[in-house]
């Protein structure tokens, strides 16, 4: 008999506390469809105070999204880089200022490609560890995600 008393006082205070929710604006709407998976960064060795980070954006939405920003605590500034090969054969890597995700399709940023790049590094990246990253949408607002820290392939290749 107290179990149930409980019980029912716990569902009422639980039912009293629900309020009705506005609806929901577009740009959260978009949130709710763009899937952010495969996350990870790299590790930073000793002594150098810049690192990766590595995932695919997959876009389901009727409308064309870009990143236009990224923001993490644990680095002075995040970039979003792209790696390309000039016409010497030498693999550059170069800034951004934003990167399209069209509607119905998906971005992979990873080694080799596309990827975000850590500057000023607070603390050493280490194996194990979960860097908190903000990325910004244009449509679809600021989303976080979490890139645990794993060994991987490097992003490799020269022009920093």
């Amino acid at each position: 008999m107290n179990k149930a008393l409980v019980l029912c006082a716990a569902l009422f205070a639980a039912a009293c506390g629900q309020t009705q929710s506005p609806a929901p604006t577009a740009p959260q709407e978009a949130a709710a469809t763009l899937e952010l998976r495969d996350a990870w960064a790299a590790p930073t060795p000793g002594g150098v105070d810049v690192s990766a980070g590595y995932l695919t954006i997959a876009n389901g939405t009727s409308a064309e999204d870009q990143l236009i920003a990224v923001a993490s605590a644990r680095a002075e500034r995040v970039e979003i880089h792209e790696m390309t090969m000039d016409e010497a054969g030498v693999m550059r890597m170069r800034a951004v200022n934003s990167l399209a995700v069209p509607a119905g399709e998906e971005i992979n940023l990873g080694p080799g490609g596309l990827h975000l790049m850590f500057f000023g590094v607070t603390q050493p990246f280490a194996l194990g560890e979960e860097i908190p990253v903000t990325l910004t949408f244009a449509n679809a607002g600021a989303i976080d995600v979490v890139l645990p820290v794993r060994a991987g392939a490097t992003h490799g290749g020269g022009g920093h």
